[in-house]
């Protein structure tokens, strides 16, 4: 299911894993933490490996000796999910007939369980097996059974689950979560949805994203389950069949690659009408011929995918597929006679054709003119009379109209990196405004940084072109206007899911709850909403309502030349998106001021999909009346020290309060992700965690120990001296 969605070299690491750490291949003994035999075998398939010759030995014939006589009832559900990962033979079906009618007949006909010291965590197991099974006879009415037993013992109104009966091993916690929520999808459970009709009951895919179980810094083992969760569920609410790991047994997998082929085809379509928009040399019988052939191929493949017969030829034909879709471009039509650019005004800035220029027009979709020379400005601008409405410092705001991006603050065509155009309410660009500064062509502008893309730059300012992308008013009355509603939630951070709402839905407002950059709304129920502008429309303001932020800047970026001056004695220039912030060039003098982690949604395809900011933990410094704490600390990086020294900070502060309060005491460039005991650290000046499945990252120890847990959740005494060092 996944080989498609790895690359070639992590596929390798995973296999030289396996090789390594399983006792059988390996001809060792790893202990607990080796890996099982039963992993061994889904990891190869997973990643296009025959487990029964790895290296001329046979895998599946260890399990097989195992499941003729299981070393216990675990065994018995291990070996039967390794053994259903495909067809090995007819002694490895004969063992798979023979245990999955052992676990049938282990299961509680009292109560549809399964026993064990844990009954969530083995019933999930046995439902995950026999849903591998699904053509063995009695697992359907096996499994239907322990569903209903399920969602009536064990279900929670929190989307978990737990066993009442045993406080012990029963209780509600992340492992046997994840664990049901697979087992439930694999069995062909809608897990996006509430599985009791009742209001306030969560559905367990929400339970899962809630808890951040995939954020760096947990268990290895709670991501794995949890991508698996996730992965499994998006599965089944395509159309797929049986667990994700069945590959070969049936043609399970075929449903939801045919969906998949179609959504791809579908935005590929959009793609085309997008670019040929700002493409003057896409001509509209070209854009048809385009739109066309992507109608051929979807009907070749899909014609492909409905006769194939196993999981793993469907996912092969959706991603060959795929790639040829991807493939399809507008032919151009090269202009007949070159064309001269004329005057043109265009973000505030008038364009004077060079007269002297040989080179022909630039497409439409820059809107500027073209010179001999790229590096050489395009024009000496005048800026329109218009005032100028300044957006706060660290402010979002979204594009209200055409706006660029350009790398340095010289605008030039060389400088030009992308055009956004203008776009609808409910589709505008954000943007994070980093810094306001006066370039050397004498224009206020923006650093700002793409809110989807992350991709940074500069563009010009004013109130023609940006908004503040949050109310910050006191709003009375809003009405929804994102086309797929909003969620009301219990929180002021957007968690605990309570309800959907509709578009054109209207909402009595409370007030409006300054959150970081990204405001929320408390309705007169208590409950907690967006105050996005692209999600809402505000139908009714207070007449004497005030801005909860300055519409003017607080600071601008150090060493840059401004006819605006600083309202501080410092800077500080902080980027966040989706997650991470990026602190740059601070002055030791400034208090450092962290944004909260920005709205990410969770791209599911079922209504549930919600977004779930995570809220990050700001920097705890220092106050005159609060005891602080004095912590050194060291950063490693190919052999040298990028930099070392002391910092204050207040009593109770973690390892990662210290470590931002010493990036912005140095002028560090630091990236990270999540907060408190998910904070990932993903950069240090440029030193760059690598992709999942590399060693490469950051590492820290305390007083020459690593501990184990994560930065955001050590908590310093003073003294400690903290290190950090790049592996590669």
């Amino acid at each position: 299911m996944f080989g498609d969605r790895i690359t070639d070299s992590q596929a390798q690491y995973a296999y030289e894993s396996i090789l390594k750490n399983n006792d059988f291949l390996s001809g060792g003994s790893q202990g607990l933490n080796g890996i099982s035999d039963v992993s061994a075998v889904n990891g190869l398939v997973a990643i296009g490996k025959d487990p029964t010759n790895v290296n001329g030995k046979n895998l599946v014939a260890n399990i097989v000796k195992d499941a003729n006589n299981p070393a216990s009832d675990y065994s018995i559900v291990n070996d039967l999910e390794a053994l259903s990962t495909g067809s090995y033979g007819q002694a490895s079906e004969t063992a798979r007939t023979s245990l999955t009618k052992k676990l049938i007949g282990m299961q509680d006909q009292k109560t549809g369980l399964w026993n064990g010291f844990d009954k969530v965590d083995y019933t999930a197991r046995a439902i995950l097996a026999l849903s591998m099974n699904t053509n063995q006879p009695g697992v359907a009415d096996a499994l239907n059974t322990a569903v209903k037993a399920v969602i009536n013992h064990f279900y929670q109104k929190n989307g978990g689950f737990a066993d009442s009966s045993n406080t012990m091993y029963g209780a509600e916690n992340a492992y046997n979560d994840v664990i049901m929520t697979n087992a439930l999808a694999s069995a062909g459970v809608n897990v996006y949805v509430p599985l009791k009709e009742k209001t306030d009951y969560i559905a367990p895919v929400q339970r899962v994203l809630d808890q951040h179980l995939v954020s760096a810094g947990n268990h290895a083992i709670l991501i794995q389950q949890a991508t698996l969760a996730l992965e499994q569920a998006r599965f089944t609410s395509k159309g797929g069949k049986g667990s994700i790991f069945a590959f070969n047994q049936t043609d399970a997998a075929k449903p939801g690659e045919i969906v998949n082929i179609k959504d791809a085809a579908i935005a590929k379509k959009r793609s085309i009408i997008r670019s040929s928009i700002s493409d003057p040399q896409a001509t509209a019988a070209a854009v048809n011929d385009a739109i066309n052939l992507v109608d051929k191929i979807l009907v070749t493949y899909l014609s492909k995918l409905r006769a194939d017969s196993t999981s793993s030829a469907a996912i092969a034909d959706r991603a060959a597929g795929v790639k040829e879709l991807n493939n399809v471009t507008v032919s151009h039509a090269a202009p007949a006679t070159p064309v001269t650019p004329p005057t043109v005004t265009n973000n505030n800035v008038t364009v004077v054709n060079n007269p002297a220029s040989s080179s022909s027009a630039s497409s439409s979709s820059s809107a500027t003119s073209t010179s001999s020379s790229s590096s050489v400005p395009i024009s000496t601008p005048t800026v329109s009379g218009k005032p100028v409405k300044k957006a706060s410092h660290r402010s979002i705001v979204y594009a209200l109209t055409t706006v660029k991006l350009y790398r340095s603050s010289n605008f030039t065509k060389s400088n030009l990196t992308k055009t956004y155009k203008k776009r609808a309410r409910i589709n505008r660009p954000m943007f994070l405004v980093i810094s306001q500064q006066t370039n050397k062509q004498g224009h206020a502008i923006y650093r700002v940084k793409d809110m989807n893309s992350g991709k940074t730059g500069y563009t010009l300012s004013g109130s023609k072109y940006f908004a503040h992308a949050y109310y910050s008013a006191k709003v009375t009355r809003i009405k929804v206007i994102n086309p797929k509603g909003i969620n009301e939630y219990g929180k002021v951070n957007l968690t605990s899911k309570k309800r959907h709402v509709k578009k054109n839905a209207s909402l009595s407002v409370r007030k409006v709850v300054n959150y970081g950059l990204s405001n929320r709304m408390q309705l007169t129920n208590g409950r907690y909403i967006t105050a996005n502008k692209k999600f809402i429309l505000a139908t009714k303001i207070k007449k004497s309502s005030q801005n909860t932020r300055p519409s003017t800047p607080t600071a601008t970026t150090t060493g840059t030349s401004t006819s605006t001056p600083p309202t501080n004695s410092g800077s500080t220039a902080t980027t966040a998106t989706t997650g991470t912030t990026t602190t740059t060039n601070n002055s030791p003098s400034a208090t450092p001021t962290l944004p909260v982690a920005l709205t990410n949604p969770v791209a599911l395809t079922n209504p549930v999909a919600l977004t779930n900011p995570v809220a990050l933990t700001n920097p705890v410094t220092p106050s005159n009346d609060a005891k602080t704490i004095t912590t050194t600390i060291s950063i490693h990086a190919d052999g040298a020290t990028i930099a070392s020294g002391s910092i204050k900070v207040s009593s109770g502060a973690s390892a990662f309060d210290a470590l931002q309060a010493f990036a912005q005491q140095q002028g560090l460039a630091l990236t990270y992700k999540g907060s408190g005991a998910t904070t990932y650290v993903t950069g240090i000046n440029g030193y760059n965690a690598g992709p999942a499945g590399t060693m490469t990252g950051w590492l820290y120890s305390v007083n020459g120990t690593e501990p184990g847990s994560s930065m955001g959740a050590y908590t310093l005494k003073d003294g400690d001296s903290i290190s950090m060092t790049y592996n590669k």
